[in-house]
């Protein structure tokens, strides 16, 4: 368990300095006017006393850090993404204005993961440990453990701020994307992700009774997650699970409510809450399917009202209303493919339809299996599944190159090319032992091992950043891994794929 100091250390390091120091009003420390605050604009975050207020809005809006430690450790929920303003609805009875377009900058990506239950939880703790370190790259920064899962706060370096440009947020955009690639490359990896949440919404709060693993020095490039999104999203497969291709219509070639999956959708009656998509993603993409379709906001909602009274488990009307409105407010422009998509492998498994949107041509990659070569940046996906498989134990496995080969059936050539890129990459290290098989270790061993054991993690990162930055290591720095290695990597080094990408992409 985590000191209550160091748990105040966690909720600042995620919010940047974007609060007052001091109340405005009321301060136990600013009496006498010691310490002035600087002119610099600050923003507003809310928290709620648990699920059932979040769900209600009913918070507690905070503007000073002062004001966050007098009350966090009563809280459950927060906005750890920044506002420029946040208040209350009348008689004070609702929080308003946690909405995208009123950020003021974004300092996470947090990534909601739930099981059915407590035991299944804890059951898959270790996958769950393997999944979250995105592409053997980006480490969290910290993990809180929820009633039924986990939240995984990725805390970038620096928060980007939101600042409207011809009517658009472009900064958001591209966090959304980055976001989302996150999020689907841990879905990948571990089911119960949920994909469908707010990117930046409300999350749970670090405290001593949730906190199970802090490291402030694991912060998140956005340079880096960028590059990584860019190249992530060439090599995103749009096909169902059984190849299939998945076409979509131009907008004005047809309505999505006319689609077969659509139906398939509203006569759904076993959705449930907190299993990845659940039953606001299902009202949210109907409500946004009957917007693109020109379907009056009136009868949206008539339909789905029938809709959500015949769930097991139903929504509350006023979630039904405001999924309505959010999807005819006009941010949108109809339901999207990958919602669609995991809805029905989630809700409706038989689907055997075309999956149709509505929403553009996308560009569809030739199966694995029916290709004769395989492309490099399979290769390395294989290469670290393996050694991660293989030492899920431990900090380092030994492994040959040969052995490598025999079990992927790789050639010689290829292996040797993979495995500098994935050096180069730091994804992974190799330690040369003489006539033994070499040592072989990825950024998701080490941190698997520091979980497993957090008094190991400082000797963990300190051995391999002995092999990875030897003058560094020896001048008496006691600093972890990754802040040192982010020293050695020069900023605008382009990472081994880049050139790959320009290639793929023209």
């Amino acid at each position: 368990m985590y000191d209550k100091k160091t748990v105040q250390v966690a909720q600042r390091l995620v919010l940047h300095d974007s609060l007052r120091t001091y109340k405005v009003k009321n301060s136990r420390f600013n009496l006498a006017g010691q310490a002035k605050e600087t002119p610099t604009k600050k923003g507003a975050i809310a928290l709620f006393s648990s699920k059932e207020s979040m769900q209600k809005s009913h918070g507690v809006v905070v503007t000073s850090f002062e004001a966050l430690g007098a009350i966090a450790d009563r809280m459950t929920h927060w906005t750890p993404n920044t506002f420029n303003w946040l208040g209350y609805t009348q008689k004070r009875a609702n929080v308003r204005g946690h909405r995208e377009d009123n950020l003021a900058q974004i300092n996470t990506l947090v990534v909601d993961i739930d099981f059915a239950d407590a035991q299944e939880r804890d059951a898959r703790e270790q996958e769950v440990l393997g999944a979250v370190t995105v592409a053997d790259l980006f480490i969290p920064t910290m993990i809180l453990r929820t009633a039924k899962g986990y939240h995984v706060y990725y805390v970038f370096d620096h928060p980007m701020f939101l600042r409207k440009k011809r009517g658009q947020f472009p900064v958001l955009k591209a966090a959304q994307k980055m976001s989302s690639f996150v999020r689907q490359w841990i879905q990948e990896r571990v089911a119960g992700v949920d994909v469908g949440c707010n990117n930046f919404g409300i999350f749970r709060i670090p405290r001593q009774d949730n906190l199970v693993f802090f490291d402030a020095h694991m912060l998140v490039q956005v340079s880096a997650l960028m590059k990584w999104s860019q190249y992530y999203a060439t090599q995103v497969p749009v096909t169902k699970p059984d190849n299939r291709q998945v076409i979509s219509l131009a907008p004005d070639e047809g309505r999505q409510v006319d689609q077969a999956w659509f139906k398939a959708l509203l006569e759904v009656t076993t959705v449930k809450s907190g299993q990845g998509l659940a039953r606001h993603n299902t009202v949210l993409t109907l409500a946004l399917a009957m917007y693109q379709s020109k379907i009056s906001q009136q009868r949206a909602r008539d339909v789905l009202d029938v809709f959500n009274s015949n769930l097991h488990d139903p929504l509350a009307d006023r979630e039904v209303v405001q999924c309505v409105r959010d999807a005819y407010s006009g941010n949108y422009r109809g339901a999207a493919l990958s919602y669609v998509q995991g809805l029905l492998e989630q809700w409706v498994p038989n689907f055997s339809g075309k999956v149709v949107t509505g929403m553009g041509w996308h560009k569809f990659a030739k199966p694995r299996s029916e290709r004769q070569y395989s492309h490099a940046h399979e290769w390395r996906r294989d290469v670290l599944a393996l050694i991660n498989r293989m030492g899920r134990d431990s900090a380092a496995v030994a492994m040959s190159t040969r052995q490598i080969q025999s079990e992927l059936g790789i050639s010689p050539a290829s292996l040797n090319r993979v495995l500098k890129q994935l050096q180069k990459a730091y994804q992974l290290k190799k330690v040369q032992r003489g006539n033994q098989p070499t040592l072989l270790t990825t950024v998701t061993m080490l941190f698997k091992s520091a979980m497993v054991s957090r008094q190991a993690q400082s000797q963990a990162w300190k051995g391999y950043l002995t092999t990875l930055v030897p003058t560094i290591a020896t001048s008496g720095y006691d600093l972890p891994l990754w802040t040192l290695v982010a020293v050695q990597k020069r900023v605008n080094e382009a990472p081994p794929w880049e050139e790959e990408t320009r290639r793929q992409t023209g």
